[in-house]
């Protein structure tokens, strides 16, 4: 019976001030806990609010049994966004055509970020693409990251149509193999991503125009 007298005590005094400290008494919200706190059944935050306090916050998450856990990004395999360059030594002059990072789709999406290129070895920033059929100079590279349907797992390319790198031999240009450094942001799906359905245009030969807007947005 005592106990029931104590738990209406701390519902009228939760009333009357409002604000209800446990193991604090100072508290900053409706209710203020300093400590651990268990929950037999289900916890519901209908409006969690903002956090002010980014450094020491805490983010909970559930595991595969249901339970909420703090999410320690140290102990964990993956983060919620993971970063990872790609040191690809001695490449081809033909570039990167494909290449199977083994990462699945079905759990993760990765984008290329950034990319840069050296001679191979020496690393020498005077490369140059040139085309194979004539003198001209080649811009705008191929550097992408794409889906592979027959593995499920996402592929890499990385190169420029019908040209080869190339570097400066005295007054001419001959081809050259190179040092490609490839920056991937790699988020995990169903964590902070939602992977929205393509979305493809029939510009009808316009230069303009409105795409439709993605569900959800």
């Amino acid at each position: 019976m005592s106990i029931l007298y104590t738990f209406l005590f701390f519902i009228s005094v939760s009333v009357a001030f409002s604000q209800v400290g446990i193991n604090n008494s100072n508290p900053s919200a409706a209710l203020d806990v300093i400590g651990d706190v268990v929950v037999d059944e289900q916890l519901y935050l209908e409006n969690p609010g903002e956090n002010t306090e980014i450094r020491g916050s805490k983010l909970l998450i559930r595991s595969t049994t249901n339970d909420l856990l703090e999410y320690d990004i140290n102990a964990s395999k993956y983060g919620p966004v993971n970063y990872v360059e790609f040191a690809f030594n001695d490449l081809s002059t033909d570039g990167l055509q494909d290449y199977d990072t083994k990462i699945n789709t079905t759990d993760y999406v990765l984008i290329i970020q950034g990319y840069y290129f050296l001679e191979a070895g020496t690393n020498d920033t005077d490369i140059m693409l040139n085309s194979n059929t004539d003198d001209d100079n080649i811009e705008g590279y191929q550097i992408y990251a794409y889906p592979n349907s027959s593995t499920n797992t996402w592929f890499i390319r990385a190169f420029v149509n019908d040209s080869k790198f190339k570097t400066r031999f005295g007054a001419s240009f001959g081809d050259t193999s190179v040092d490609m450094y490839l920056n991937t942001v790699i988020y995990r799906k169903g964590f902070i991503t939602k992977t929205q359905s393509n979305i493809s245009v029939d510009m009808g030969d316009a230069e303009t125009g409105t795409a439709p807007l993605p569900s959800g947005f």
